[in-house]
């Protein structure tokens, strides 16, 4: 679900999620977006909450792109 939304100064902000009970660590969303996601060695999966502007669409195919459909991209 997006909502568009501004902030007080009128700038979109977007936010990403990862629901860890569906992630699987398969990478996908490392493969389309590598400035937000980051699979580590040790299995575990960092990445960036808030998306800058520029970065949208890389948090659009990472989520779209997603095989279990663990990733949520909001705009607040």
């Amino acid at each position: 679900m997006n909502r568009t939304t501004t902030n007080r100064r009128g700038v979109r902000r977007h936010q990403l999620s990862v629901n860890n009970d569906r992630c699987r660590r398969y990478g996908t969303c490392e493969a389309e977006a590598p400035q937000l996601f980051r699979l580590m060695a040790t299995g575990e999966l960092f990445y960036r909450r808030s998306v800058a502007e520029e970065e949208l669409e890389g948090a659009k195919a990472a989520a779209r792109c997603c095989p279990m459909l663990a990733i949520r991209l909001e705009e607040r």
